[in-house]
């Protein structure tokens, strides 16, 4: 097939990833070295060539993805895409294995991710309430091991008329290794400045030829292990012992990263055939991390057994996920001008839950009312098991593409370039219910209250403590198709004037169908200044993750009181009497404008300005109450029958509008017989909530409560910046990297949320929100040469040991652990383990 001359494609049309030469540091040193980019990940148009683009990407290569000390691809591209946020939580559900990924501050699942170019799958669990992303299951970027990759490619702009539902924030496209002929590896080993936390990772790649007419195989092994981190201090909750108010003698608390394990396995191969080409990649991943609840005191009654822990007791999470995918297609050429590609994606991602070190209070509670006089022994003999299965999900989606592009020759010196395709989609989502002890009231689970087994006064609590399990009545199946049709065609207006557009029609079996489209545009007014822009339509269908949830937890209600809550299923009595019967199509528009300005052969400038509005957004409800409730006597109803003391559910209940600029600028130079370079990358982006859909007699704090509001608009960073100086001379290489995280604000965790009277408080008021300041991480990195085949880096991450302010007397937080928690625990950018140093030797043969 002859080559398509495509100079100055439009990118974000097409359903390409151009590499521009002039937004990141990688395609500039390919510049430099005249060498064309040429990107086939997600196109409709092969063997496409490429040297500027109409939309912004960021280009990060494999070897500045490993610069550093990070051993997780979503660090590793925090520290490296400003525009690309991977906040921490802590004590929350699941966040001790996945971390939300975001672009431009919007939600997890409004970024797209793809493998080779093709869609990737959506993990099986999301945060819960109170936490960044909270119920949005986006993709685990942790699950892909980096000695797999080749590179990684960020579309900044609104996608989803190239590739459909998800791709309202941008698109991530992952590219595999594909080298061969070499073996290469690393070691590494690390550990915090506080002695903690040591890690030990290690990775093989190789290639293979296959046949002599360019097939190959090229495979992938890494492991991770870690100790977990504890910024946690001693506590002031009492024992049996020693009364409240008295500092315990050693830490019981938990506040820190999970102690955890990786183990991967991917491969990227391709064997030509006659006349086509034969690809297929994918991967299996496995994870486990132990992480924390909130320490059960020994005086809680409802929660605690004195007979078992006599002191009380720290509630521990063992997180396990495993992630498989495989990918299996043909392209070829049709003839001279056309071709084809006709792919299927099959992912699966599961996530299980076993609580340990942990109770069910309701156990011992029946025991004791039927056996008023037993002693101790008997009771802590018959207080059920102190750990098990509390449940898991399960997701898995298989994706079909048969796409055709070509040129259609207009009698002009440039054709017009087409492509069109379909797609199909099927995916599943399972909720699997956890062991009886683990949810159950009482050993002969009849669905009723005991008087505590310490204090008759007061109930015991079903189920575990910290991971409460999932109750048969709330597990669940349920599945769905989708199909799309798809056209992009584009051109050369002029020879400085190019134009694509593209359009999509895309229907779900559960949500409904959409019309989408993007038309965008670069010109260059000059060899070294050019403008671009577009304007694009999209849309994002609910999630099954978020359509078929239901699931029982224990969350922080008023006053620092732990409470069994409830989120409902769309469609179930609850949100059904609040006038939400079913989840609909976010929708969205975006507008961008930028330009691109070669200053000199040495330095590069780009400027991106971005609105993006989003009608419909789908959000997970706060936990409500009765007292919430009473306006609506059938939602009090419905929250009763589920014997919760709260409960939430999922609506299409905002409209929001997120703005921001992207900067990027690129020096590179000899210095001192060395190659010097510098680059700044810069975010800054604001999210306003537009409106708040309420239905009709529901009041707007129901559908969308501060709570909520918080997160949505000041749980990210609004401003984010890096500047990496890196030099090479011989065999040495050192790296100065500053990253600056802006504040965040909300109000979980903070006493507008807990609500505690300020005469609590030592200094006579609490605090109203929690904050993370804003802050400057600098890391350095210092590499050596030892062979041509032996490499030794060492260095330093966050080499001032920048953490957080510590919560002072005046934080709800601090007042609700008895002085524990050194630190806030949400909407946490960089987290607080401080500074952290590793050793990295490197091979290859």
């Amino acid at each position: 097939m002859t080559t398509l001359r495509l100079n100055t494609l439009a990118i974000a049309v097409g359903l390409a990833f151009s590499a521009s030469s002039v937004i990141a540091e990688e395609a500039q040193v390919q510049a430099e070295k005249n060498i064309e980019q040429i990107s086939v990940l997600g196109s409709r148009v092969s063997n496409r060539t490429v040297t500027e683009s109409s939309s912004p990407i960021d280009l990060i290569d494999a070897d500045t993805l490993n610069k550093g000390g990070f051993t997780e691809l979503g660090q590793s591209l925090q520290a490296t895409a400003p525009s690309f946020n991977f906040s921490r939580t802590q004590v929350s559900d699941g966040s001790d294995l996945f971390r939300p990924a975001t672009l431009r501050g919007l939600q997890p699942d409004q970024t797209l991710v793809l493998v080779n170019g093709k869609r990737r799958h959506n993990q099986s669990i999301f945060g819960l309430v109170g936490t960044v992303g909270a119920g949005a299951a986006g993709t685990d970027m942790n699950a892909i091991p980096l000695s797999a990759l080749k590179g990684v490619e960020v579309l900044r702009d609104g996608a989803a008329a190239q590739y459909g539902s998800d791709a309202i924030a941008g698109v991530i496209n992952l590219s595999l290794n594909d080298s061969t002929g070499i073996t290469t590896g690393y070691f590494q080993a690390g550990s915090t400045g506080e002695g903690d936390g040591d890690t030990i990772s290690l990775g093989l790649n190789r290639g293979f030829d296959l046949g002599d007419q360019g097939g190959f195989i090229n495979v992938s092994a890494e492991y991770r292990d870690a100790d977990g981190t504890n910024r946690a201090e001693r506590d002031t909750g009492g024992s049996a012992a020693v009364s409240a108010g008295t500092l315990s003698d050693t830490v019981r608390w938990g506040q820190g990263n999970s102690e955890s394990e990786f183990t991967s396995l991917f491969y990227n191969m391709s064997l030509p055939l006659d006349d086509a080409e034969l690809y297929s990649f994918g991967g299996y991943s496995e994870r486990t991390a132990l992480g924390n609840g909130f320490y059960r005191n020994f005086d809680a009654a409802s929660k605690n057994v004195t007979q078992v822990y006599s002191d009380g007791f720290l509630p521990r999470i063992y997180n396990e996920a495993q992630d498989i995918s495989l990918a299996l297609g043909i392209k070829g050429d049709i003839n001279t001008d056309w071709g084809y590609d006709v792919s299927a994606v099959y992912g699966e991602n599961q996530y299980d839950f076993t609580s340990r070190n942990t109770l069910n209070a309701s156990y011992a509670a029946e025991y004791v009312l039927n056996n008023p006089n037993a002693t101790d022994a008997d009771i802590a003999a018959n207080s059920g098991p102190n750990g098990g299965y509390s449940g898991g999900f399960r997701f898995d989606q298989t994706t079909v593409n048969a796409d055709i592009n070509g040129i259609i020759d207009i009698g002009r010196s440039e054709p017009i370039y087409l492509s069109f395709g379909a797609e199909y989609r099927k995916e599943n989502y399972q909720i699997v219910p956890g062991d009886e002890a683990s949810y159950a009231c009482g050993l002969a689970n009849q669905n009723i209250v005991y008087p505590s087994a310490n204090d008759p006064s007061t109930s015991a609590e079903c189920g575990f403590q910290a991971y409460n399990g999932l109750r048969p009545e709330a597990s669940n199946s349920q599945s769905r198709n989708s199909h799309a049709l798809y056209v992009n065609a584009e051109t050369m207006i002029t020879d400085a004037w190019n134009i694509s557009t593209a359009l999509r029609y895309e229907d779900f079996s559960d949500a409904g169908d959409d019309i989408i489209g993007k038309l965008a545009s670069r010109y260059e007014l000059n060899d070294d200044f050019a403008v671009r822009g577009a304007i694009s339509s999209g849309f994002r269908a609910p999630s099954l993750q978020q359509s078929a949830y239901t699931a029982f937890t224990t969350n922080l209600g008023d006053g620092g009181v732990l409470e069994q809550s409830f989120i409902a299923k769309a469609g179930s009595d609850l949100p059904v009497a609040l006038g939400v019967e079913s989840l609909e199509l976010e929708s969205s528009k975006n507008v961008s404008f930028g330009f691109v300005y070669d200053v000199s052969s040495e330095l590069s400038l780009t400027v991106d300005f971005y609105h993006t509005a989003i009608k419909d957004r789908i959000t997970l409800g706060n936990f409500m109450k009765a007292e919430d409730l009473a306006f609506s006597p059938a939602a009090v109803a419905a929250l009763n029958a589920t014997g919760a003391d709260q409960a939430a559910y999922f609506s299409n209940s905002v409209d929001s509008t997120t703005k921001g600029v992207d900067v990027i600028l690129s020096y590179r130079t000899d210095l001192y017989d060395g190659d010097f370079s510098a680059t700044f990358a810069g975010n800054i982006n604001r999210t306003y909530i537009d409106k708040v859909n309420a239905p009709t007699g529901v009041p707007k704090e129901i559908a969308l409560d501060d709570t909520q509001r918080s997160f949505l608009t000041n749980g990210q960073p609004g401003e984010r910046g890096t500047l990496t100086f890196d030099y090479e001379r011989d065999a040495m290489s050192a790296m100065v990297r500053f990253n600056y995280f802006g504040e965040t604000d909300v109000k979980y965790f903070g006493n507008d949320h807990i609500g505690l009277p300020d005469f609590l408080s030592p200094t006579g008021e609490f605090k109203d929100t929690s904050v993370v300041e804003s802050a400057v991480l600098v890391d350095i990195n210092f590499g050596y040469e030892l062979s041509e085949s032996l490499t030794f880096n060492l260095g330093i991450d966050n080499v001032f040991d920048v953490t957080p302010d510590e919560l002072g007397k005046d934080e709800a937080l601090d007042f609700i652990t008895n002085g524990a928690f050194k630190y806030p625990v949400r909407a946490l950018p960089y987290g607080f383990d401080g500074m952290t140093y590793y050793a990295k030797v490197s091979f290859s043969f």
